[in-house]
């Protein structure tokens, strides 16, 4: 399941969730507020970009 980072239109507040379907929106965790969006920050793991090396348990490498 993706790590997805959002951000609070209405408050600012940034968050991040463990989701299943990255396509759902969220609600704020801190105004309850449904005017969410999606944060990109460039964070990539795999191959040539470090974290997973494919030899952590329950990996079949990165593709």
């Amino acid at each position: 399941m993706p790590l997805i980072d959002y951000k609070c239109r209405k408050c600012s507040n940034e968050f991040f969730e463990l989701v299943k379907d990255a396509s759902e929106k969220r609600n704020c965790p801190k105004c309850g507020s449904e005017d969410t969006e999606r944060v990109y920050k460039g964070k990539f793991y795999g191959k040539n970009g470090g974290g997973c090396n494919g030899s952590c348990s329950g990996c079949s490498g990165c593709h």
